[in-house]
């Protein structure tokens, strides 16, 4: 059985919405030189940086590399997004990884890296592309969780 219309809409406009979000605000923050620091206050900055490496520069300069595996993981997502579609956590978990993962594939195949420019404290620098796979991930834990306390009770 396949995904039905309510359920593709939902997936659609959540993936649809976060790439054309991410890849907007990498347009706008792009317009500046390379690691030009845009805002700062406090504990907040926009820096634009080019990371080559995965996630919090995790890997960095495994470009090449990511560009193979990423699309991978994606097709992985879309598996699993299949499996879960009823459940509403996951269907949104999945969906967002899914499209924080093209948002930051779309980078390394036409920056030879992904832009990340959001500062918080020390935090490495990230993107929307990052927070959106963080949040997702948040979901799937809340998923887990959720489904753990109901099996013990």
């Amino acid at each position: 059985m396949g995904i039905d219309t309510k359920h593709l809409s939902s997936i659609s406009t959540t993936i649809i919405t976060i790439i054309i979000l991410d890849q907007l605000t990498k347009l706008y923050v792009a317009s500046y030189p390379l690691n030009t620091t845009i805002f700062n206050f406090a504990f907040f900055k926009i820096k634009y940086v080019l990371n080559t490496g995965a996630a919090f520069s995790f890997l960095t300069g495994f470009n090449e590399l990511l560009k193979f595996i990423v699309p991978l993981a994606i097709i992985l997502l879309f598996v699993l997004l299949h499996n879960y579609k009823n459940n509403t956590i996951l269907r949104y978990a999945f969906s967002m990884q899914i499209a924080g993962a093209i948002g930051n594939l779309i980078d390394r195949f036409t920056m030879n890296g992904v832009i990340d420019f959001i500062g918080v404290g020390r935090w490495p620098l990230f993107n929307i592309a990052d927070s959106s796979i963080s949040i997702g991930l948040t979901l799937l834990i809340i998923d887990l969780i959720f489904k753990r306390n109901k099996k013990n009770e």
